[in-house]
């Protein structure tokens, strides 16, 4: 088996190219080493200063626009003069090279554009590599390659045929050119060499583009049937087509497709269209769908498909959409008459050269026995998700087998593929935080809950709940109960909530009816503070738009057959910046828990002290939304409260332009008793507290109106005042202190103390 060396030291584009032709390299490591990155630099340089050894492999494939330090001529000569010393094949490709070119002088040589380079073409290339049956040609003409070896085996002959007719050649000096036996086609041999018996061969390669060259095909033939066809006995290879109660799908993927077809050796594949007692079921159209569109057949999936009717193209299309197959590449209509079918036999026929195009002009309907797009979502998106994570479970392989058996989803397989690259990673790293997660799905137990608790089992800081419940035969009151509890008893920080959990969401049109909008306004209600992501397969504007209202976190859209490969990824990309957001924003639940305690003081009772209770409600509402500065604003309005607490009880008068502090209740001046012990000997950046009146306000009112003796709250409110005045008169022309959402949630538990003992 010979070996291929590519060298490629543009790496990112190699990709680029592979993922947009949906190839992988990897299944070609038996044959081809693939240089990048470091592997290319260090071998093109071994090129560079003539030290490479390539002894061991027969083909060489590089970019002929390498760069490396301005040595692009050294390599390209290097490599040349290794070729032709070691009779080595040379492959150079480029996105400047706009035409082929061949060359056979010295040593084979072929030169040609990156773009048919990294296409089909390369696929096609290292399976007959593998097969010991290439040719380089198929790299710039694909699956028609052999037909340019006979066409220019044609063209040389026509020449040889006119020089000899004008003497200026003999026949004793022709030769076939040994190229032809690589098509595996029997042409003419000259018995002799006369001119009689070259112009026999020239017609022997004009009859071969004529596709009506007789072979014996016979037993690389395979017949589909149901009893019905004219004469079974012109086959040798038969597949009978059973009626059961099985699952139509299910039973052409497992008893056709499985156990016949994947083991079976043939060329071309005849089918009856009606493989039933009811003729118009024509189950063999869609045996048809299936085998092109069955990855388990590998490339006979492409080979040519002979459909036996009694009708024609145009009566079949008024019975069924799915007679669209048969105006597809590779499809041919054959009538239900011995020698019509033989007649088919006979013929080399071609099969599908451009899978995408195929894609392209089929459309598979989804199937009518599941709960709409909804169902088809939730089915599509568990068998991507649970694949491109590796994750297992019964209920996961169950949705597998639906998924791989139905037509529909083998469609969709198809035009979206899960694409893995070697060497990276596909999957994105599981969110890194910590923190609590609750997970609310009816689908919960269709293989949803076994693929995040693979997703986030990466993570060791992630505890990850789900309520296990058979939603469907509920009331959407017992979900609230199960929901409130795991609320109080785990925790929750976040929650990834489905928006449709009973029945009645399916035909509910009203967005703020549906039970996950329901339960979402209870979680807030709840606590605001817990983060909402809510999981959803509708599209329907509507619904996000209700969801926006109790700002939710974000939202996850299951896939549905619109996506393309991208998706996958991005979603778990998605996911963990969500997750990881939902635990930052964490301490927004100790912050509402405060808030509600504070307010829930006798001390507010009777819409009393409607000032301080402002700005303690105003605390949450602006650190839950984005703005910028956010816990700067939230600082103020923190401080605005113990300004206003101070005024409940202290007032000042100017005696003298002097500024003096007096008790409310006695009308007794404040005489401000050194505290200092009370507070830390130094702070960050050395800085020092001006002994102002706020600072000696509070230390006052702390001591001596309400007893409050901790230091750690004195030494916490002493950063607060330092913190708020340098905010508001910048010294030294910089911020040293800044408030953090620690500082915030500590500062708001000190006014909590406070307007306890206030209370």
């Amino acid at each position: 088996m010979k070996k291929i060396a590519l060298i490629e030291d543009r790496y990112v584009r190699q990709l680029g190219f592979l993922e947009q032709n949906k190839i992988e390299l990897d299944a070609y490591e038996d044959v081809l080493s693939n240089f990048v990155e470091d592997d290319a630099q260090n071998l093109i340089e071994q090129i560079v200063h003539d030290t490479f050894d390539l002894q061991e492999y027969a083909i060489i494939i590089c970019h002929k626009s390498v760069v490396y330090e301005n040595k692009n001529t050294t390599i390209l000569s290097n490599l040349r003069h290794y070729c032709k010393k070691h009779g080595k094949t040379l492959i150079l490709f480029s996105g400047g090279i706009s035409v082929n070119y061949y060359d056979t002088t010295e040593f084979e040589l072929l030169e040609l554009n990156s773009e048919t380079f990294y296409s089909k073409n390369l696929v096609l290339f290292l399976q007959a590599v593998q097969n010991g049956a290439e040719d380089i040609l198929m790299l710039s003409y694909g699956e028609h390659w052999k037909q340019n070896i006979v066409a220019n085996v044609l063209e040389k002959t026509n020449l040889f045929i006119f020089d000899l007719q004008n003497g200026a050649e003999e026949p004793s000096s022709f030769r076939m050119d040994a190229k032809l036996k690589k098509t595996k086609y029997q042409f003419y041999e000259p018995k002799e060499k006369t001119i009689d018996e070259i112009i026999r061969f020239k017609e022997s390669l004009e009859e071969y583009f004529n596709l009506q060259v007789a072979t014996n095909n016979l037993n690389q033939s395979v017949i589909i049937h149901h009893d019905n066809v004219c004469d079974l006995r012109i086959f040798n290879n038969h597949i009978k087509f059973i009626q059961s109660s099985e699952d139509i799908d299910t039973y052409i993927s497992d008893g056709i497709i499985i156990k016949e077809l994947v083991s079976k050796e043939f060329d071309t594949i005849f089918i009856k269209d009606n493989l039933s007692s009811n003729y118009l079921e024509l189950y063999g159209l869609r045996v048809a769908y299936h085998i092109r569109l069955s990855s388990e057949l590998e490339n006979k999936r492409f080979a040519p498909i002979v459909i036996i009717s009694d009708f024609d193209e145009a009566a079949l299309n008024r019975f069924t959409h799915e007679a669209n197959i048969l105006f597809t590449q590779g499809i041919y209509l054959c009538k239900n008459t011995k020698e019509d079918i033989q007649k088919y036999q006979s013929l080399e026929l071609q099969g599908v050269t451009n899978y995408d195009e195929f894609l392209s002009s089929i459309e598979v309907a989804p199937p009518k026995d599941t709960s709409g797009t909804h169902g088809i979502a939730n089915k599509w998106s568990i068998y991507r998700w649970a694949k491109f994570l590796g994750a297992e479970g019964e209920a996961i392989d169950k949705n597998k087998s639906e998924v791989e058996n139905q037509l529909y989803f083998k469609y969709l397989k198809a035009k979206n593929p899960i694409v893995k690259k070697k060497g990276l990673s596909i999957v994105p790293k599981a969110p890194q935080s910590e923190g609590n997660i609750l997970y609310i799905d009816d689908e919960w137990d269709k293989g949803w809950k076994d693929i995040f608790e693979k997703y986030f089992s990466k993570s060791q800081n992630i505890n990850f709940h789900f309520v296990e419940h058979q939603y469907k035969d509920t009331s959407y009151e017992s979900i609230e109960n199960l929901v409130k509890e795991f609320l109080t008893s785990k925790s929750i920080d976040t929650v990834l909530l489905d928006m449709r959990l009973i029945k009645e969401d399916h035909e509910q049109k009203e967005a703020k009816e549906l039970s996950g909008i329901k339960l979402l306004t209870f979680i807030k209600a709840f606590n605001p503070g817990i983060q909402v992501i809510l999981l959803t397969a509708s599209e329907k504007s509507t619904i996000l738009d209700e969801a926006n209202k109790y700002n939710i976190l974000g939202y996850i859209k299951k896939e549905n057959s619109s996506d393309d490969n991208t998706y996958t990824k991005e979603v778990f990309k998605k996911i963990t910046n969500l997750i990881d957001l939902g635990f930052e924003r964490k301490y927004l639940k100790d912050i509402w828990n405060i808030q509600k305690e504070i307010l829930g003081l006798s001390f507010f009772e009777k819409d009393k002290h409607p000032e301080i209770k402002i700005e303690i409600e105003s605390v949450f509402e602006i650190l839950q939304t984005d703005m910028e500065n956010k816990f700067i604003y939230a600082m103020f309005a923190l401080f605005k409260t113990i300004e206003i607490s101070i005024d409940l009880y202290i007032e000042e008068r100017r005696e003298n332009g002097r500024r003096f502090a007096y008790w409310k209740s006695n009308n007794t001046k404040i005489n401000f008793v050194d505290r200092d012990e009370y507070f830390p000997k130094e702070l960050p950046h050395n800085s020092q507290i001006s002994n102002d009146a706020t600072i000696n306000k509070i230390r006052v009112l702390c001591y001596e109106k309400l007893q409050l003796n901790l230091k750690e709250m004195h030494d916490s409110l002493k950063i607060f005042v330092q913190t708020r005045n340098e905010t508001i008169h910048i010294p030294r022309g910089k911020i040293l202190l800044k408030p953090t959402k620690g500082n915030i949630e500590e500062w708001f538990k000190t006014i909590q103390t406070i307007l306890s003992k206030l209370n």
